[in-house]
């Protein structure tokens, strides 16, 4: 199902905003497999379309699609009246059925996909996540989010109790066959969940492949990113994709991602932190980026470890407007 239009409002959620700007910059890369007004981005924009915003602006795509679950007609009417563009278009209904549906006609462009849920894994996530990559051409990207907390009754379960129910959320006999009560541990479920999802995606290109003669033309997939932040009380995860030609290899590797310090491959997250600063001390951290040297003078009572946190995402943290209301 897309993403709640009656969740928090992410707008002004500081983790969230910095997360849009490093997957941007990372799209900005893109450039080199076509221009990337040319792409058309697929996104769940509910009511607010921050992410369309975002990249209408950024790059000037002008052919999107924001995926809805809410299909009654009083909530159509809201979200038409809220698109901030009409370049946008709204496709209502669940998102596994518009992904394989003839309303995305996917041959056309190269695609940048973000499947943005509020709730916890479950198999619809993993299906969509399966049917992008099914379908995506060379220098395309797909980047899932959603909640990793699995509730309370999960948290008190045993290790046996907690695999049981992380497989009847998955609900998918080949990835439960992979799982064990050692993988639902506190310190390994973020990496038993990245495995659900490579297993995934690289299946899904294996596939792709067998009916694929040419060697130029087999797919490579390659995780771009894997980051986990925590807004309004929610730890969310996000995973993201890109899918090549090997004959695209050489554009792949022109695409720099490993400069960026976010980049990941690895099953285990890049935390999104965000120090709690005053106004002031924001502005005082700012004039010593990058080359930050501690204790800062005139700001010794900083710590060292929230210094570097911030020196970490410091290009991307929101504008005073949107942190006014989160901090």
């Amino acid at each position: 199902m897309a993403g709640s239009s009656i969740s928090v409002n992410y707008n002004i959620r500081p983790c969230k905003s910095i997360e849009r700007k490093m997957m941007c910059e990372m799209i900005s890369r893109l450039t080199v497999f076509d221009y990337i007004k040319n792409y058309r981005y697929i996104g769940m924009g509910a009511k607010y379309f921050v992410d369309f915003s975002l990249l209408h602006k950024e790059f000037g795509i002008n052919n999107m699609y924001s995926m809805e679950i809410n299909s009654a007609e009083k909530n159509k009417k809201r979200f038409e009246f809220n698109k901030p563009f009409n370049c946008i278009k709204m496709l209502f209904g669940n998102a596994s059925d518009i992904l394989n549906s003839s309303s995305i006609p996917w041959k056309q462009e190269k695609n940048i996909i973000w499947l943005d849920y509020d709730g916890g894994i479950n198999s619809n996530q993993i299906q969509d996540v399966e049917s992008c990559i099914s379908k995506v051409e060379s220098g395309s990207v797909v980047f899932v989010s959603f909640n990793s907390d699995l509730g309370d009754k999960f948290k008190k379960a045993s290790p046996k109790e907690k695999l049981d129910m992380y497989c009847s959320r998955i609900d998918n006999e080949i990835l439960v066959k992979l799982l064990s009560p050692k993988d639902m541990a506190r310190e390994k479920i973020y990496q038993t969940t990245n495995k659900m999802f490579d297993m995934v995606v690289k299946n899904k290109i294996l596939e792709r492949n067998s009916t694929i003669r040419s060697e130029d033309e087999k797919l490579i997939s390659q995780q771009l990113v894997y980051f986990k932040y925590n807004d309004s009380n929610a730890t969310m995860l996000t995973l993201g994709w890109i899918v090549y030609k090997k004959g695209d290899i050489d554009k792949f590797t022109k695409c720099g991602f490993e400069d960026f310090g976010f980049y990941n491959s690895s099953n285990t997250p890049y935390d999104i932190t965000v120090p709690n600063f005053t106004y002031k001390e924001l502005a005082i951290l700012n004039q010593n980026m990058p080359n930050v040297v501690y204790p800062i003078e005139g700001a010794d009572f900083l710590e060292e470890e929230e210094v570097n946190a911030y020196r970490k995402i410091y290009k991307y943290y929101p504008p005073t407007f949107e942190t006014s209301i989160a901090l």
